[in-house]
């Protein structure tokens, strides 16, 4: 079957004005599928359409009339990345011709009606996932369906690397679940281009028994040159300090130009300052500067990043983009220059990869090797080892976005059997693992008996330590409304543009800590709202707020499937009105 596929990938690629280019690996992922490999990792760098790869056979099939599987289930660790795969799959639908298929997201919505990952294709997060294929979704223990549509289908999970946690925590229990999926019959393919070797150890070990076929990919994608510059130092954030930078890349050559940082607060402090000299005309003529982080309105970030994908095609755009970590996988956009932190080797080799990503283009990444920048974000053992890898490979580190030997290289100079097991004790989560490895095994008899009980902490823990908080803004008067526990009817536009996410971590023994950002002052005292929705026949949302006590005891069983009210003052905005999200939410 793989000669046919040839002709489907070109529809699908060419609606999306682009040229056909045959990487050998393609055939390899087709021969395994089709001849029935139970779990295929896949190791190919950015760019070289790992998705097209895993998804046509899949699709063809559909289109044909004849899938192979009940379903493709795609994963991905985050909402936003959810968004934009849908887009591609719905489109690459169309070019196939395949009518009556139904593209479905599901990654846990609060007020619609659930899927449950139905539909041909679902698009959802690792959480959501998880937590449906368990049986943990609210209302209800709903189990069996979604046991049984997961074991019928091919399951493909994306951008694993970005689950990493400081703990180690997710890359732990990711093998425990991968294998779990096998034993009710999935077809999984686990595809990344920057794998930790540690996770990729585990895999084969705990998947011995199946049928694994690993594919380390030799082709490199059509892109252009890169070149890495290391720099002692911070990363400057103020305006003479900016100003300096702008002049020496020389600014109109270097633009696009991408500047990465690793906490939003800093994203935050430098967009400003860039702002300023943009006003004051110190920045190339009609140069857009923009913000992106995770902690911005829905609706807003969805529109940066819709303008991102409408530049993307431009050439030599006039544009500086200031963001986080959100940027490391799924943008697309052709950028010339990259100021970056310094972060962990596989983050770093994501970012140097959003640099000339055209045939025939150039690109410079300049890397300021402050070790503090990472602080209270990243794991100071991974931060120091990542540098002492990089420091004098300038060469091999622009290579490993094109190379996956050279990618594999540096990861494996940084994580190792005794730095993973060095993370793991530090947290103190080894017990936590023991005892959500322990229910993953044993979840085949766990069907006929009703869920593990509330705030169990294998309930709490599948995946990630501590959980998402998610809130709404409402403005100031309808926040006032809502506390006074009144009712506002919404359209569901409205509610989906104001949603944002705040992550809290909880190590085990500690008391989750409630964000400040979340708290509200009510007749004298501090409470929290908690939002329900309702929607009517006509399609409108009512959603109404209920004040209760910020305990944290509480706050953790609330949190789950709960939606919190936004405190406005946490939600900032620049002298000229200019989103900045939330910035500090404690």
């Amino acid at each position: 079957m793989a000669g046919p596929y040839w002709e489907h990938v070109r529809e699908v690629v060419e609606k999306k004005g682009r040229e056909l280019r045959k990487y050998t690996f393609f055939e390899r992922v087709w021969e395994t599928l089709d001849a029935g490999s139970d779990l295929v990792l896949l190791e190919a760098p950015t760019g070289c359409g790992k998705t097209e790869a895993t998804t046509v056979p899949f699709m063809a099939k559909l289109a044909g009339g004849e899938p192979s599987w009940a379903s493709l289930i795609y994963v991905l660790p985050t909402r936003s990345l959810v968004r934009s795969m849908r887009n591609r799959l719905s489109n690459a639908l169309k070019a196939l011709n395949a009518r009556y298929s139904t593209v479905v997201v599901d990654h846990g919505e609060l007020w619609s009606m659930r899927p449950y990952l139905e539909g041909d294709l679902t698009i959802t997060t690792y959480d959501t996932f998880l937590y449906t294929f368990y049986g943990f979704r609210s209302p209800g223990y709903h189990l069996l369906l979604p046991v049984g549509k997961v074991a019928l289908s091919l399951v493909i999970m994306d951008e694993a690397q970005l689950l990493q946690d400081t703990s180690w925590f997710s890359m732990k229990l990711l093998p425990y679940h991968i294998r779990c999926l096998l034993e009710f019959g999935s077809q999984v393919v686990m595809m990344t281009a920057t794998m930790p070797p540690p996770l990729k150890e585990e895999l084969l070990r705990r998947c011995k028994k199946k049928n694994v076929e690993i594919i380390e990919a030799g082709d490199k994608p059509h892109r252009g040159t890169i070149k890495v510059e290391q720099r002692e130092g911070a990363l400057p954030t103020d305006r003479a300090g900016l100003s300096a930078l702008l002049k020496e890349i020389s600014c109109d050559a270097g633009l696009p130009l991408l500047v990465v940082v690793n906490k939003v607060s800093k994203a935050v402090q430098i967009y400003e300052r860039l702002k300023e000299l943009s006003h004051e005309g110190h920045l190339p003529e009609q140069a857009d500067v923009m913000l992106l982080h995770s902690r911005l309105r829905r609706g807003w970030r969805n529109e940066v990043e819709e303008a991102l994908e409408r530049r993307g095609h431009e050439e030599h755009a006039r544009l500086i983009l200031v963001a986080t970590q959100v940027v490391e996988a799924g943008l697309d956009y052709n950028f010339s220059t990259l100021l970056t932190e310094l972060s962990p080797v596989d983050s770093l080799i994501q970012r140097v990869g959003r640099l000339a990503r055209r045939p025939g283009s150039q690109g410079k990444a300049v890397i300021f090797l402050d070790t503090e920048a990472g602080k209270g974000v990243y794991p100071r053992q991974v931060i120091e080892r990542t540098l002492s890898a990089i420091t004098g490979r300038d060469e091999l580190l622009a290579k490993a976005p094109s190379d996956i030997k050279a990618s594999s290289e540096l990861l494996s100079d940084v994580y190792t059997k005794g730095l993973v097991d060095e993370l793991v004790r530090s947290a103190g989560v080894l017990g936590l693992l023991r005892e959500v490895m322990s229910f993953i095994e044993r979840f085949k008899h766990y069907l006929a008996f009703p869920r593990p009980e509330e705030g169990s902490p294998k309930r709490e823990a599948l995946l990630r330590l501590g959980v998402e908080v998610r809130c709404w803004w409402a403005g100031r008067e309808a926040t006032k409304a809502l506390i006074a526990e009144k009712t506002l009817d919404i359209t569901i536009q409205e509610f989906e543009y104001n949603l944002l996410s705040l992550s809290v971590v909880q190590r085990p023994g500690d008391i989750m800590a409630i964000p400040a950002a979340i708290r509200h002052e009510s007749m004298g005292k501090e409470v929290l709202v908690k939002l329900s929705i309702e929607r009517d026949e006509r399609g409108v949302l009512r959603i109404r707020g209920k004040a209760i006590e910020p305990d944290p005891h509480r706050f953790l069983r609330e949190v789950k499937e709960g939606l919190f009210l936004l405190n406005p003052d946490y939600y900032e905005l620049s002298e000229a009105g200019e989103e900045l999200g939330v910035v500090q939410p404690w």
